[in-house]
């Protein structure tokens, strides 16, 4: 029992910053003696008044020592006691959420991204309703939130009212979301707007752009046309970037487009699930006979393509990643030009490296596709199915893909190849980019 009346203001009167050690006096004129883990929500210094709120025996013996100090003078539980209570509920959190995983069949502790893709319609739906359940009770399940984004976002739009557009992770939901859905984030945007110097979701405005941009919708890319235009020239370089988070970019015109195709197909990995069939064929590191980068003299290759016609699956042009393979490995930007006929033009490379490099020309394999999904993130998938054609392009860095080297219109994504072997980045990716008005393909890599 203290023998001091509490909580009772006080003030640091002597602390040391090496053994964290130091000493109070109360407005009594009592001295006590405290420690850095007693104080609660600040770093003590010397001279500061804050409240004793608690306090413990000494235990050398000398009278009492502080339990809990702090700047508000509440009455509130030891840090130590407080930290022990937050490990508690978060295992608490981390059990609710195992326990969800394994009543949809998914091995709780043991979770792969790639166990979400097994789940049935009617599963998903499940998920969607026990993570919104565990937020709300608890906490955000991030990877299943994340999965759930990328394997169907409409699955989240019925939450849209509970989710935060500023928050990193629930944004994803935006993704396709409904028109009804985006008035509020229209509302938002300020043509006044001058970014921080790094901008983020924590900013209400960008927050609202990056999700109208989300959506695809095409009011709301109308809409962010307008805010762009009325921006000074600094802003509005700022957005543009800011805008290709979402794979939106805009056209000469300042038309914002979506630069990739919602249809996917994806290399059937070694270990297919049950439910997959093949749907199409195809090359991986295929040579190109009688074609050679007029850049470096190496032949042509083509890092991915399929057999028969790409435009028959929704696929967009050309269904096929031609590249100089040795440009690349030097940081090079490849472009193709392809004739209706099907013949190919080197038309070299951009930005190589003065540092020659041989790679070596990867096998040859046939390979099976299957209908991908539109968004994969490098986080939340397997290597295999990353080699894509069709749908967002899985960004290693920051979205930027260079435009027509011709026209200087945006290109849009052919596909990409995840570079195992280290051929050309370091376990990176090598995307492919395409004008079909102007009929070149581009490839560069992360």
């Amino acid at each position: 029992m203290s023998t001091l009346t509490l909580p009772t203001e006080a003030v640091v009167i002597a602390y040391d910053e090496k053994d964290g050690l130091g000493t109070l006096r109360t407005s009594q004129g009592v001295e006590v003696r405290f420690g850095a883990s007693a104080c609660t929500d600040f770093v003590p210094e010397q001279g500061m008044s804050v409240w004793l709120v608690e306090t413990k025996p000494d235990p050398l013996g000398r009278g009492e020592r502080a339990k809990v100090v702090n700047r508000t003078g509440h009455v509130e539980k030891d840090r130590l006691a407080q930290i022990w209570e937050e490990h508690a509920a978060s295992d608490a959190c981390y059990e609710r959420e195992v326990a969800l995983l394994e009543a949809l069949g998914l091995p709780g502790e043991a979770i792969e991204p790639s166990d979400y893709e097994t789940l049935s319609p009617e599963q998903r739906v499940r998920l969607a309703e026990g993570v919104m359940e565990l937020r709300r009770t608890s906490r955000l399940f991030e990877e299943a939130f994340t999965a759930l984004t990328e394997l169907d976002p409409t699955l989240l739009h019925p939450y849209l009212g509970e989710l935060s557009h500023q928050h990193e992770v629930e944004a994803l939901a935006w993704t396709d979301a409904p028109s009804s859905a985006l008035a509020p984030l229209m509302d938002a945007l300020r043509m006044d707007w001058h970014p921080q110097q790094y901008v983020s979701v924590k900013d209400p405005v960008a927050a609202a752009a990056l999700a109208l941009a989300r959506s695809g919708r095409d009011g709301a890319l109308r809409v962010l046309e307008a805010w762009v235009g009325a921006l000074d020239e600094g802003a509005r370089l700022e957005a543009l970037t800011w805008l290709r988070r979402a794979d939106v970019v805009p056209r000469t015109s300042g038309k914002l487009v979506r630069n990739f195709t919602p249809a996917c197909l994806e290399v059937l990995p070694e270990e297919p699930r049950e439910d997959e069939a093949p749907v199409a064929r195809g090359t991986l590191w295929r040579p190109i006979p009688d074609a050679t980068c007029m850049k470096c003299g190496n032949s042509l290759v083509d890092a991915l393509h399929l057999d028969g016609d790409g435009a028959a699956l929704g696929l967009p042009w050309p269904a096929r990643l031609p590249t100089c393979l040795t440009c690349l490995s030097e940081g090079g930007t490849v472009h193709v030009e392809l004739s209706p006929d099907g013949a190919l033009r080197s038309m070299g490379a951009d930005r190589t490296s003065k540092f020659p490099q041989q790679p070596t020309a990867p096998r040859t394999q046939t390979l099976d596709f299957v209908p991908g999904r539109t968004w994969r993130s490098i986080m939340m998938s397997d290597g295999e199915r990353l080699h894509r054609l069709g749908g967002a392009p899985s960004w290693v860095e920051y979205p930027e893909a260079p435009p027509c080297p011709r026209c200087r219109e945006p290109m849009h994504a052919v596909g990409q190849v995840r570079d195992d072997d280290c051929l050309f980045s370091d376990t990176g990716m090598l995307y492919g980019v395409a004008c079909e008005g102007c009929r070149i393909v581009t490839t560069f890599s992360q």
